[in-house]
């Protein structure tokens, strides 16, 4: 079974961080997601993170600050393999070329959104990891 490699970056804005929903054109439409994609064959994960912010929502300049954590998921026919990625920074708006809306919120709100749930032990990681550091 092919495993295929894939970042997700949780960025974060003024305390809140960013989540977008799939258009309906997508797989999971209507799911609510961290913005990222696939990794191209020889591509490090920042730059994937780079390259498919920049397609997705316009967004250059990141500031990438640490791996959050990686988790797999098996599909049907294939092993999802995703990275998590906590982005403080950018440039830019956010544009939705391929989501149909995109919020802010609290990072424990963001429980509260129907998450693809490739991306639920990725926020719980996230949010671990902020109870951890304020400690």
């Amino acid at each position: 079974m092919a495993t295929v490699h894939v970042v997700a970056a949780i960025i974060e804005r003024q305390g809140k961080i960013l989540l977008a929903q799939r258009d309906e054109h997508s797989d999971l439409a209507g799911y609510w997601e961290f913005p990222g994609g696939k990794i191209e064959t020889g591509e490090s994960p920042e730059r994937a993170l780079c390259r498919e912010l920049n397609e997705e929502m316009g967004l250059t300049h990141l500031c990438i600050a640490e791996h959050i954590a990686t988790h797999s998921v098996t599909q049907t026919n294939r092993i999802l393999s995703l990275q998590a990625w906590r982005v403080t920074g950018f440039s830019e708006e956010v544009q939705l070329r391929c989501h149909s809306r995109a919020v802010w919120v609290l990072p424990q709100e963001a429980t509260e959104y129907q998450l693809a749930p490739a991306d639920v032990p990725l926020l719980a990681a996230y949010l671990q990891r902020q109870s951890t550091a304020t400690e």
